[in-house]
């Protein structure tokens, strides 16, 4: 059997690791849990959690054959929870920094959560990779695993303006 370019795998996953509604994601309590949701097709597979809609393994054949997981991470979630690096997970609402944790849109001084000394760094200190992402849809396998992400960040949240989601 050929084997896809690893990009036209990846590319599926990535465009589906943001959208959802509050449902499945939720416990009887209606907490959102936090879960590892494992998407395999032929040799390759892929892990993501719903905390900061995190990639945490990508394991594909080499050319010889040989799997191996690819991404950089942790190996356990509580570690993606406690740690303060960015391994797999989407940053946001910004990528990088906002000098002095501060900006002017339309003529009016937004003040964000500086995280990084006097800087605002990816969205600040509970930007995207740090809160819980709802899962809408997850299939597993068979011809097109995915799972279907979804974020909502409200008006205000870490000092950025207006309502925003991710779908």
């Amino acid at each position: 059997m050929a084997r896809a370019p690893l990009l036209l795998l990846l590319v599926p996953l990535l465009a589906a690791v943001c959208l959802a509604s509050l449902a499945p994601g939720a416990n009887a309590a209606g907490r959102k849990m936090v879960g590892v949701y494992e998407l395999s097709m032929g040799d390759f597979s892929a892990k993501v959690t719903n905390w900061g809609a995190t990639v945490t393994s990508v394991v594909f054949p080499d050319s010889k054959g040989n799997l191996g997981d690819v991404v950089l991470g942790y190996d356990t979630i509580a570690e993606y929870v406690n740690g303060s690096s960015y391994f797999g997970a989407l940053v946001g609402r910004v990528a990088n920094r906002v000098a002095k944790a501060r900006f002017v849109l339309d003529g009016k001084v937004y003040h964000l959560y500086a995280n990084d000394g006097k800087n605002a760094l990816h969205g600040g200190h509970r930007g995207f990779s740090k809160v819980i992402w709802t899962v809408k849809e997850y299939v597993s396998g068979g011809d097109s695993p995915h799972i279907t992400l979804y974020y909502h960040s409200f008006d205000g949240e870490q000092g950025f303006p207006g309502p925003w989601t991710c779908t």
